[in-house]
Parts: C-alpha cells; structure tokens; sequence
C-alpha cells in the first residue's frame, strides 16, 4: 500500500527518497528526528531542510532537539574563538575569525550560546569586531531553527551602513548567507537588499553597494535555485539610470 504523505511538502526527488529510505511519510515523524539527524541522510539538502522547517513552524511544530543541543554545552575551543574575536591581539582576532567562519560553513549545535554576544558585537566600538560579528551572524541563519533572525536582522542590515566602509562592505557581502535558513529568511534578505539597493543611490560608495547587492541576489539563488530572487535582482538593475552601470550590474547575471 502506498504511504501517505500528504501532508509533506513537495520537495526535490532526492530529498523524497531520504525521508522515505527513512520511514519518514508525514509532519508528525519530522518531530521526532533532529535537523542534524536529517541532513545524515543521502539526498537531503540545506534547501528541503529549510522548506521543512518552515513547514513544521507554521503548523506549530519542530524537529526534535538534537542531544547536542540540549547538552548546553560549548566546545572549550570555540568558547576560545568566541572570546579571542575582541582580543586586541591582531593575530589572535584574525585566527579566531578564520576558524569560526569555516565552522559555520555549515550547520552548529552552538548557534544561540553566542547569538547574543554576535548581536552585541554589531555596535561593538572596534570595527573589525563589528565586521566578524556580522559575518559570523549570516553564516549562523542557517543554525537557527528558533527563527532568531526574524528579530534580528534589521540590526544586521544597518552594518551595511557602517560608518567603516570595509566594514559595510564585509557585511554586506555575507549577508546573503541568511538565506539559507528556509524560504521565509530568503524573502527577508531580499527585501532588506532591495530596500538597500534603493536607498544608496546618493551614498558616496553607492555603485558599489549595488554591484555588491546583486552579486549576493546572484549568491543566493545558485543556492536555492529562487526564480523569484532573479526577477527581482533583473528588476533592480533596471532602475539603474547610469547605462555603464547597468551593463555592469547585468554582467553578474548574463551567465544565468
């Protein structure tokens, strides 16, 4: 007999066959697997995950906490990493900072035992602070099956207005990343660029914010495949009045 699985949403063919392979044929089994159990199994992606998890928050529900999570705790050496960010070592703060960013290339268990000190990091007096606190911020949008982003992103956003142009600059070309947290964080990335992408045409770096701007549009939908994000990045470059910057813009997606 066929089983049912009406309730799931539709998803691509491989990550149809990894819930199956897994015995997994409607919402309610979802609560009793981890996210981290789930993206164990062979053709299950970041995407399916995200479209998951959205599913499951709008009815209510979860994924069942993993055990490492709800161990509360922390490696000793991330712990170290988290501290040495504000170090005023130069050496110690760059090192920090590479080994946090290939860490939350993908998915942590530790996420919200440094949300808080990364959010406060944004306004944080040193600027290479605030430049790896939002960079290490959007890499963590796709560890946040609480949805923390929702509340905080706005202050991620004003780091692009920092007043650090390299800064602005670092953290504008990360913040795509929040996307791939599910469907719902990539409308709000792109609504928070294209309001961006707007309101910098009379900033003194302005062209260069959009150039950024539409190669993070471009950043996300190669990872989510969004017809929406193209249409409106292809929207936003024809408000550009300058035709040297428009064939410009349009050079990051003549490929597509």
């Amino acid at each position: 007999m066929k089983q049912d699985t009406s309730d799931l949403p539709k998803l691509a063919a491989p990550a149809r066959r990894a819930l199956t392979s897994a015995g997994i044929t409607n919402l309610k089994d979802l609560t009793k697997v981890s996210e981290d159990e789930l993206m164990q199994l062979h053709g299950m992606g970041k995407n399916a995950l995200g479209t998951l998890r959205d599913v499951l928050k709008a009815k209510g529900l979860s994924f069942r906490e993993s055990k490492k999570s709800s161990s509360g705790k922390m490696d000793k050496t991330i712990r170290t990493y988290l501290n040495d960010i504000r170090s005023e070592d130069g050496e110690l703060q760059n090192k920090a900072y590479h080994a946090l960013m290939e860490k939350t290339e993908k998915p942590v268990d530790w996420a919200y035992k440094a949300w808080d000190e990364l959010v406060e990091g944004l306004t944080h007096k040193d600027n290479h602070v605030r430049s790896i606190s939002s960079q290490l911020l959007a890499n963590l949008g796709k560890s946040d099956p609480k949805g923390r982003m929702f509340k905080d992103f706005d202050k991620l956003l004003n780091v692009t207005k920092d007043e650090k142009f390299v800064t602005a600059r670092h953290c504008l070309q990360s913040i795509w990343k929040v996307g791939l947290g599910g469907k719902n964080q990539q409308i709000m990335v792109v609504k928070g660029l294209e309001k961006r992408y707007q309101e910098c045409v009379k900033e003194k770096n302005g062209s260069l914010i959009r150039y950024d701007i539409l190669v993070g549009l471009k950043n996300l939908y190669e990872a989510t495949t969004s017809s929406e994000i193209k249409e409106k990045a292809l929207e936003l470059i024809e408000l550009e009045e300058d035709e040297k910057y428009k064939k410009k813009y349009l050079s990051v997606w003549k490929k597509l």
